[in-house]
């Protein structure tokens, strides 16, 4: 099966951090988004995939320019004009080849099975089903309902007529679709999927579904989630203490870290500092009695003093409004 993993877009939300480098390359737990999704999508039978790519492309090409990824069964194809989620995918038509594949955004972290999805979609000749996971009130994203027959109900204004489940789902970015999707979307021009292409289809009597999956997703959407996303992975992996300290980052003996610390290659944590709920990147120095909390260090930066619910990079500061 093949893939395409959205790498195009601009990470508005998570900037200055994403004035450095393109949303699915930022590190997640030493490693790359982007490493992390192509990882998790071969291990349940992806073979190939394509990145799509526009802004800041070089930082996500980079990535694979590594030995321990260099390897990895990826292509790019680059976009001059942005063109959107299906603009983007229609962009590489070419790729898919072979019947049903995936589209998945590239800012999101998840972690559950396709499989059930896959042979739904699948037995039910689908054109496209859009893989969902439960969201309770109050809702953080727009609701999505579906029918018992797992038919969109309400999706931006079609779908099903009849009565939804009481469940109430987020659609989680993973598209799994037929080629025959093509035929809906205008070649060389900005298009949204989810916007102009399910309605088109739906309101064409295409076969397009909702199915629901339970697992853990996190769109990594604005800076309090990206921080909570490494929260909820030292919790969901056991690593006691939550601490990720990579064999060359430097730790004086009088320094202090508490919970939830990621550090990457090349930092380093002088003598009295107290640092928790922190990501630094790579070569950050944080000097001598600096305290750092609920904070997100770009590369490079030297940090003295003491900061709170704060991203700090070379690209400009700003604050994080849920850090804890």
């Amino acid at each position: 099966m093949k893939a395409m993993v959205l790498s195009a877009g601009f990470g508005t939300r998570l900037r200055p951090l994403t004035l450095e480098r393109a949303k699915p390359a930022v590190p997640v737990l030493g490693k790359p988004l982007l490493i992390r999704t192509i990882e998790h999508l071969m291990a349940q039978g992806v073979s190939s995939l394509r990145l799509n790519l526009h802004y800041l492309p070089r930082s996500i090409e980079q990535v694979f320019e590594k030995d321990a990824w260099r390897a990895l069964p990826v292509t790019f194809s680059h976009e001059k004009s942005i063109l959107g989620t299906a603009g983007g995918l229609k962009d590489n038509e070419s790729f898919f080849d072979q019947g049903t594949f995936l589209m998945v955004n590239g800012d999101i972290l998840f972690d559950f099975s396709l499989a059930d999805a896959i042979a739904f979609h699948r037995s039910n000749h689908a054109l496209a089903t859009l893989v969902l996971i439960a969201q309770l009130p109050p809702y953080r994203y727009t609701p999505v309902r579906i029918d018992d027959s797992y038919r969109l109900v309400g999706f931006k204004g079609r779908g099903a007529s009849g009565p939804a489940r009481p469940e109430t789902y987020v659609f989680t970015g993973v598209h799994i679709l037929e080629p025959e999707i093509f035929r809906y979307i205008p070649e060389g021009i900005f298009c949204e999927i989810n916007d102009q292409v399910y309605p088109a289809a739906l309101d064409g009597g295409a076969r397009v579904f909702g199915f629901p999956v339970t697992g853990y997703w996190n769109d990594l959407g604005d800076p309090g989630r990206y921080l909570s996303c490494h929260r909820d992975l030292f919790l969901k992996n056991g690593i006691s203490p939550p601490i990720h300290v990579p064999p060359d980052a430097s730790l004086t003996q009088e320094c202090h870290l508490g919970r939830f610390v990621t550090l990457s290659d090349g930092c380093r944590i002088e003598k009295g500092c107290l640092v928790e709920n922190v990501i630094l990147w790579e070569d950050v120095v944080v000097k001598t009695g600096s305290i750092l909390r609920n904070c997100i260090v770009g590369s490079g930066m030297i940090v003295a003093g003491a900061y709170t619910n704060r991203i700090i990079t070379r690209r400009g500061e700003a604050p994080i409004d849920n850090g804890i």
